[in-house]
């Protein structure tokens, strides 16, 4: 597919300055023994200004991806109209079916939430989604360099560089990992699997 010129409009780059996020640690649930690591999940603080400068480049990105028509027909997260419940009621639909004409269902669930590799989701806002010039630049600048610092009590753990993944709390985080997975769906029709 050849790229199709974006519309979004936005300055080249995101300032470092909103890059940071402070991570508090928080219980999982009431009750949960706090001195074992797993019972928290992470709770990641970005600044309020980065997610009013985030929510206008959604907002065009969302216009553009509508335009182009080219999110996945069968995403249901982080898609007007669609949800999880939407998800969940295809695969039951599917596997009810499949069950009424004796067949087995088989369901494979993968995370990859932190394994985005920023240069491939670039090239894939390029290639397939036509995120072009400045636009892909500003994306650039907002994938690379980002820290974290992990805050506990009052102690404050040492700056660490993230080098994968999409921001965690930000508001183009989800819809960044949406497109990012986009691609899974013509991996598995390659491999000659029906995807629903």
């Amino acid at each position: 597919m050849r790229p199709v010129r974006s519309h979004i409009h936005v300055l080249h780059c995101f300032n470092n300055c909103f890059k940071h996020a402070i991570v508090l640690p928080s219980l999982k649930k009431e009750g949960l023994n706090n001195t074992q690591f797993c019972n928290y999940k992470p709770i990641s603080y970005l600044p309020f200004l980065s997610k009013l400068r985030e929510q206008v480049v959604l907002k065009r990105m969302q216009q553009h991806l509508d335009r182009i028509d080219s999110i996945p027909m069968h995403q249901s997260a982080y898609r007007k109209g669609h949800s999880t419940q939407t998800a969940l009621l295809k695969v039951m639909n599917n596997c009810l079916r499949a069950a009424d004409l004796g067949k087995v269902s088989v369901l494979c669930l993968l995370d990859f939430s932190d394994t985005v590799d920023h240069q491939l989701l670039l090239t894939r806002l390029r290639c397939r989604f036509g995120v072009v010039g400045k636009a892909l630049d500003w994306f650039r600048s907002y994938l690379h360099n980002r820290t974290y610092s992990v805050v506990y009590g009052s102690a404050m753990s040492d700056v660490v560089q993230i080098a994968c993944s999409v921001p965690q709390g930000s508001v183009l985080g989800c819809l960044l990992f949406v497109l990012y997975t986009a691609e899974l769906k013509h991996i598995a029709e390659d491999l000659g699997q029906h995807v629903c």
